[in-house]
């Protein structure tokens, strides 16, 4: 039985990856070592780059994740920061037009941040460019809890090309490019 619900799986799967069809549901999020950022990649088809998380630091964890045609949403809660403390959301489009341009920590992406409060309780969003797509965080912490908290959640996301996922899938998984 467990290996026929595996299989339907991976029908299912392969089905969203060759379709386009993403569902919107809570789900695994987009994970820079397993299958969940396939359907982070569908939720931007124009995206050359695709967000994934390497881990998170101590302290965090994903409290929702959704995917669908207009992209990409993942909530996460801190120990520290508070419940629904930082969303990341992966789109076509953003509008970095209220933030300054900083040097980026990632280098396949152009980076904006907007400050909006130091204390008490950090309240920021930053703004990643990229051709065809961006990421954007906002963070809102509770009132006691440091903007460094924001630091270490930013170094746990990496950008996929989009070129090296399509080559890593058809080299182990189906021939087809997202």
């Amino acid at each position: 039985m467990k290996s026929r619900l595996m299989l339907l799986a991976r029908i299912g799967l392969a089905f969203a990856v060759v379709t386009g069809c993403a569902p919107r549901e809570t789900m695994d999020p987009p994970r820079c070592e397993n299958g969940s950022v396939l359907l982070a990649a569908q939720s931007v088809p124009t995206a050359e780059m695709i967000p994934c998380f390497s881990g998170l630091p101590e302290g965090w964890s994903f409290s929702t994740v959704q995917i669908d045609q207009d992209g990409t949403v993942v909530e996460l809660d801190s120990d520290r920061a508070g419940s629904d403390a930082a969303t990341l959301r992966f789109t076509e489009r953003c509008d970095p037009s209220r933030a300054v341009s900083v040097p980026s920590d990632l280098e396949e992406a152009d980076r904006f941040d907007d400050i909006e409060r130091l204390e008490p309780g950090f309240r920021a969003r930053t703004v990643y460019l990229f051709e065809g797509g961006c990421v954007s965080w906002r963070f809102d912490f509770d009132h006691d809890a440091s903007a460094t908290e924001s630091v270490a959640l930013e170094g746990s996301l990496m950008l996929l090309s989009r070129e090296n996922l399509n080559a890593n899938i058809r080299d182990t998984f189906i021939d087809v490019d997202l």
